[in-house]
């Protein structure tokens, strides 16, 4: 019964990481464009989503244009197929 509470727990744990690189990956693109721009986006959403569930994505580091300039770079790369 233990081993399953551990498992569930780790669920939740992958959850929380996964919400917090889709926050970060919004909040990258709501500073570029505005947040009710970003909100109404079903593509930057689903983009944001999908990055967020990439494994062995790391998360960029630097500055806060530097950190944008990558999610920028990512989208117009990627962003019409997603």
């Amino acid at each position: 019964m233990r081993i399953s509470t551990t498992k569930v727990m780790t669920m939740m744990e992958m959850e929380r990481h996964i919400k917090g690189r889709y926050d970060f990956a919004m909040s990258a693109f709501s500073r570029m464009y505005g947040v009710n721009y970003v909100m109404s986006s079903p593509d930057l959403s689903r983009f944001c989503k999908k990055w967020s569930e990439t494994e062995g994505q790391e998360a960029p580091h630097g500055t806060i244009s530097e950190i944008n300039f990558y999610f920028l770079d990512l989208w117009k790369i990627w962003g019409g197929y997603v």
